[in-house]
C-alpha cells in the first residue's frame, strides 16, 4: 500500500510536469490543454496539503483555461470555414455592410484606373464591372479593390469601368484593416483571397489575354 503522502507528493510532481510542459509548448492547444492539466493537479495537490488559497487559484484557473481551449478550437474551424469560402468564392459579406458606404454608378464610369492611389475596396451589389487589363468582367456578389492594400504605395493593379448601371458597397482600408484584426476568419479569408487574385493573375498573363473572362472577384 503506498503511504498517502507520497501519493500527495507524485501528484504534486505530476503538475509539475505538467506545468513544466506548458512552458514549453510552442502551439496554443497543447498548451492550453497541458495548463487544464497543472492547474487540476495543483488543485488537487495544495488542497490535500491544506493550502486553501493556492487551491482556490488553481480550481479557478480550470475553467479560464477550458474556455480558452474552446475558443481557440473555435478559432481554427472558422479558419478552415473561411479557407473554404475563399476557395469557393462563398464568403458572406453581410455583416460587413454596417462598415460599408452604398455607391452608385452609371454605365461607361470609372471607377478608377490602374496605378491611381487606392484608398477603399468594394463589393458588387448590382450590374458589372470591367477590369481593362487582365480583361475581367466582375458579376454581382465580387469582392474586389482590395488588392491595393497589399501594393506597394497602396497602388490600384487594374482599372475598373462600369459595363453597365452599377450598385456597389464601399468600405476603406483602414476600416478593412481593423475589422480583420478583430476577425482572424476574415483576415484569413482576406489572405486567401489576395493568394487566389495572383494565382488567376498568372493564369491570364499564362494564357496571353484571350478571350474577357467571367469571374466572381479580381484584383
Amino acid at each position: 500500500m503506498i503511504p498517502q503522502h507520497w501519493l500527495i507528493e507524485a501528484i504534486g510532481y505530476c503538475a509539475a510536469a505538467a506545468n513544466i510542459f506548458v512552458f514549453v509548448s510552442n502551439t496554443m492547444i497543447p498548451l492550453r490543454l497541458a495548463a487544464i492539466l497543472a492547474n487540476a493537479l495543483f488543485a488537487a495537490y495544495f488542497y490535500l496539503k491544506g493550502y486553501l488559497p493556492l487551491f482556490a487559484l488553481n480550481a479557478f484557473m480550470v475553467p479560464i483555461n477550458v474556455f480558452r481551449l474552446r475558443q481557440m478550437r473555435r478559432l481554427i474551424s472558422d479558419v478552415r470555414q473561411a479557407t473554404q469560402a475563399a476557395n469557393d468564392g462563398e464568403f458572406d459579406y453581410e455583416w460587413l455592410r454596417p462598415y460599408m458606404k452604398p455607391l452608385t454608378l452609371s454605365e461607361g464610369f470609372t471607377l478608377y484606373r490602374k496605378g491611381d492611389l487606392s484608398e477603399d475596396a468594394f463589393i458588387l451589389v448590382r450590374g458589372e464591372i470591367f477590369l481593362i487589363e487582365p480583361e475581367v468582367t466582375l458579376k454581382p456578389g465580387a469582392f474586389f479593390g482590395e488588392m491595393g492594400l497589399f501594393t506597394e504605395e497602396n497602388r490600384r493593379t487594374a482599372s475598373a469601368v462600369a459595363i453597365s448601371d452599377v450598385d456597389l458597397l464601399c468600405v476603406r482600408y483602414d476600416a478593412l484593416l481593423e475589422l480583420a484584426a478583430q476577425s482572424p476568419q476574415f483576415g484569413f479569408y482576406l489572405m486567401k483571397l489576395m493568394m487566389r487574385r495572383m494565382q488567376q493573375n498568372v493564369e491570364l498573363a499564362r494564357a496571353g489575354g484571350g478571350h474577357p473572362a467571367h469571374i466572381e472577384g479580381a484584383p
